[in-house]
């Protein structure tokens, strides 16, 4: 239980702290045709990123070397100067939710979107699907959340097939914001109202929202596992998360 929390809360921290994939999931709902783009981006965005998990994992030992010239190992860290550490950035991450809900609340659509927007209304199946394949290929390199994750994967040394399970369900979590919001937009359609800037315009704030949420929650969890070991001398989550 402990490993499948750790991939689902990881993976939704990874998708929710980014959200440059979700924006751009937003913008396909409000093309010519969206369900077909939107699903062929997806589609993209999953099988590159599913793709790159299993590739990173399989030359975990080179992608670790690599990360060591720029990140510090845990191991090396003792544990009060860890959790320390992790308790400012929860208060860190806490506070700047905050101030990203107070930032993103009101604010209007700016003229980078809007041209985007405009742009991305004739395009097909197939570019949204290379959209997709860029976007997770171009952020893995980037993307710590995951790369630890591998990395729990091996030091637990789960078989090959095992891990290649957790990566599935890592890509799952990953994908859920923007599996809620294609279920939230296909009961719109339903409403005799619907139109796409109202559905536009309540996308963004689930958007915000769920950003706001995600470094609230993990800067609070964060702070309730520090809390955690310095009050009983182990942490709430056994292992560290990075």
């Amino acid at each position: 239980m402990n490993i499948l929390f750790f991939t689902l809360s990881i993976s939704l921290f990874d998708s929710l702290s980014t959200t440059q994939q979700i924006i751009i999931f937003i913008l396909l709902l409000t093309t010519a045709k969206p369900i077909r783009n939107v699903l062929c981006y997806l589609a993209g965005l999953s099988a590159a990123y599913m793709a790159c998990g299993i590739i990173g994992y399989g030359a975990l030992d080179k992608l670790q070397l690599f990360l060591a010239r720029f990140f510090p190992s845990n191991t090396a860290i003792p544990g009060s100067v860890y959790y320390q550490s992790e308790l400012i950035a929860g208060i860190v991450m806490a506070l700047l939710g905050l101030w990203y809900y107070r930032k993103k609340k009101n604010a209007k659509p700016g003229r980078t979107q809007n041209f985007v927007l405009k742009k991305l209304q004739t395009m097909n199946g197939a570019f949204a699907f290379g959209i997709g394949v860029f976007v997770s290929v171009s952020s893995f390199p980037l993307s710590l959340p995951y790369i630890a994750a591998l990395g729990k994967y091996a030091l637990l040394h789960v078989s090959f097939t095992a891990a290649i399970g957790y990566i599935l369900l890592y890509n799952i979590g990953y994908a859920l914001p923007m599996i809620v919001i294609f279920v939230m937009y296909m009961i719109a359609r339903r409403n005799v109202d619907y139109d796409h800037d109202a559905l536009h315009e309540k996308a963004r704030k689930l958007n915000v929202q769920l950003t706001t949420w995600a470094l609230a929650g993990v800067g609070a969890f964060s702070m309730i596992d520090a809390g955690w070991f310095f009050a009983f001398g182990h942490a709430l989550v056994k292992g560290r998360y990075f």
